[in-house]
C-alpha cells in the first residue's frame, strides 16, 4: 500500500507517453486512450502547480533607498579595509599625514565630492575636474599603490560580500550597490599579457580590454619595451586609445627626477608629446612629497 507521500508524489510525474499514444494523438485524437493521456496531462499539470504554489515563497528584501556616503564614512571603511588587507593599521601620521590626505582625496574623488577641490594634494599643471582621472606622482615607497590597491580591494570585494558603509542619514547601507569599483593593473604584467599574445585575434581582445572602462595602472614608466610584433610602447597606445574612448584613468609613476614637469618631461620622451599633450585633459595631477616608508 503507497503512503500519502508516495501518492503524493505520483501526481507530480507526468504520465508515460509511449509511441502508440503519440501516433493515436496524430491520427485519431478522440480514441479512448489518447483521450486518456491528456486528461492524465492536464491533472499533472495542475498538480505539479498547485505544488509550486504549496512553496514556502522566499522572503522579499526590502533595501533601503540610495542616498549620499559622507567622505568621512567611506574613509572609515578604507581604514578598516587597509587593517584587513595589509595586516596593519593604516598609519595617518607618516609624512606629515601626506597618507590621510591622499586616502581622504581618494574618498572625495569616489564619491564625487565638491571637496575634492580643496585637496593640498593637487598639483596646478593640470586644471582640477571630478570628470578626469588621476596621475600620482612621487618617490618609491610613500603608499600610491598600497593605498589604492585598499581602495580596488574593498570595492572589489563589496560586490560579493555585505560590506557596510553608512550614508549621510545614518542608514546602514551595502557598499557594492554604490557600483565604485575599478580594474587593477600593474605596467609590467600589461606588457607580459602583450608577449604572450599569439595570433591577430588575440592581439584584437587585448587592446579591446584594455582600451575602455574605469581603470588603474600602476606603476607606468617602469615597464619593459614590448617586442611582440616589434618594438612598442605598450602605454602610449593604452593612453592614445584611452583617451579617444574617453575611458577614466589612475595612474600612478614614481619621479623621473626630482619634480612634477621633469617626470612629465620623461614621460614625453617615453610615450611621444601627442601623450603629453593629452595628459593634462585626461589627468587631475596629485603629487606626494614625502620620503620612502619601506624600511
Amino acid at each position: 500500500m503507497q503512503t500519502s507521500k508516495e501518492q503524493k508524489g505520483d501526481k507530480l510525474i507526468p504520465p508515460a507517453k509511449s509511441s502508440a499514444i503519440k501516433m493515436l494523438q496524430a491520427i485519431k485524437p478522440d480514441h479512448p486512450i489518447a483521450k486518456k493521456y491528456e486528461e492524465d496531462y492536464e491533472e499533472y499539470q495542475k498538480n505539479f502547480q498547485n505544488h509550486l504554489n504549496s512553496l514556502p515563497k522566499k522572503e522579499e528584501i526590502i533595501l533601503p533607498d540610495l542616498h549620499p556616503i559622507p567622505v568621512d564614512n567611506l574613509y572609515a571603511v578604507f581604514k578598516e579595509g587597509f587593517k584587513f588587507f595589509n595586516g596593519k593599521d593604516f598609519d595617518e601620521n607618516c609624512n606629515n599625514g601626506e597618507g590621510r590626505k591622499l586616502a581622504r582625496t581618494l574618498c572625495a574623488y569616489f564619491l564625487e565630492k565638491d571637496g575634492f577641490y580643496k585637496s593640498p594634494l593637487l598639483n596646478n599643471k593640470s586644471n582640477p575636474n571630478l570628470k578626469k582621472g588621476l596621475m600620482i606622482i612621487g618617490s618609491y615607497g610613500t603608499g600610491k599603490t598600497c593605498i589604492l590597491k585598499t581602495f580596488y580591494q574593498i570595492f572589489a570585494n563589496a560586490n560579493n560580500h555585505p560590506i557596510k558603509v553608512i550614508d549621510k542619514n545614518g542608514t546602514d547601507q551595502f557598499l557594492g550597490r554604490y557600483k565604485l569599483g575599478f580594474g587593477y593593473f600593474t605596467a609590467n604584467d600589461i606588457v607580459k599579457k602583450f608577449e604572450s599574445i599569439l595570433d591577430h585575434s588575440e592581439k584584437e581582445a587585448f587592446w579591446n580590454r584594455y582600451k575602455v572602462g574605469f581603470k588603474y595602472f600602476d606603476d607606468i614608466m617602469t615597464e619593459n619595451t614590448a617586442s611582440n610584433y616589434g618594438k612598442i610602447e605598450i602605454f602610449k597606445d593604452i593612453l592614445e586609445m584611452r583617451y579617444t574612448s574617453g575611458a577614466r584613468t589612475l595612474i600612478s609613476l614614481n619621479y623621473s627626477g626630482t619634480s612634477v614637469d621633469e617626470t612629465l618631461e620623461a614621460l614625453s620622451n617615453k610615450y611621444g608629446e601627442r601623450v603629453y599633450d593629452r595628459l593634462f585633459e585626461m589627468f587631475n595631477i596629485i603629487e606626494l612629497k614625502g620620503e620612502s616608508l619601506r624600511r
